[in-house]
């Protein structure tokens, strides 16, 4: 499980890593046991914050910076993991948040940040896994069943989304379907198409329909992973 702590305080940071290396030896039968990065500030948390299973936040000493304003920053990124803010001098319970957010108190003490972990631990069991897209001047995550279908068209990518929305991304569909092959329901009926199985509607000797996304041509050896997919989702007679 990955940890990220954001803590202006030199003290707390160095405190909450010998924590960690207890808990760590404590669950020593755990198979991937735990890693933490530990930042000073917000700008370093925030380059790459989606890699994070749980965030420990406590930013009070900078005044134009607090835990809430990082907090809310992560909430605005789509972040759905624990982010636990450690109150000292600012109590952030005074504020409002979304039920993934929790509270500690400092010091913080060894049997309550075991019980956060082990929290974060069942959300991390239980999480569907994300694909990272970048559209051209973004970076978004989504789920399996968000995407309808992808197309190459002169060097970029159309990923049409279930709600409707179309992604544009400079890429090829060689690399996006390398990035989907961790999802078995994603297939290429073509060279420059990428379908996602489980809204196929009708499968047939040269062609495919699927749902929200109309007809596509298919190769011949592609064919029965096509049907496949369709009686997975569709079952058979």
């Amino acid at each position: 499980m990955h940890i990220a702590l954001c803590d202006d305080n030199v003290a707390d940071r160095k405190q909450f890593e010998r924590l960690i290396k207890k808990e760590n030896a404590r669950r020593n039968d755990d198979r991937d046991g735990l890693f933490l990065d530990a930042f000073g500030s917000a700008a370093s948390l925030l380059t790459n914050p989606m890699q994070y299973d749980v965030f420990f936040l406590d930013l009070c000493q900078v005044s134009d910076v607090t835990g809430t304003d990082i907090a809310n920053t992560l909430l605005s990124k789509g972040i759905t993991v624990p982010i636990v803010l450690c109150c000292s001098r600012i109590n952030y319970r005074e504020s409002s948040f979304p039920e993934n957010v929790m509270f500690m108190d400092k010091p913080i003490k060894a049997g309550e940040l075991s019980e956060v972990l082990d929290h974060a631990l069942e959300v991390l069991q239980q999480a569907v896994p994300l694909i990272e897209l970048r559209p051209e001047g973004n970076t978004c995550y989504v789920s399996e069943p968000d995407i309808l279908y992808a197309e190459e068209k002169s060097g970029r990518i159309e990923i049409h989304m279930k709600n409707g929305e179309v992604l544009h991304i400079r890429d090829n569909t060689a690399n996006l379907f390398s990035q989907l092959n961790a999802f078995s329901v994603f297939f290429c009926p073509t060279r420059k198409v990428i379908l996602n199985g489980r809204y196929l509607t009708r499968i047939g000797r040269f062609h495919v329909e699927t749902e929200g996304a109309g007809t596509f041509r298919i190769t011949r050896d592609i064919l029965p992973y096509a049907q496949k997919l369709f009686d997975d989702f569709h079952g058979t007679d």
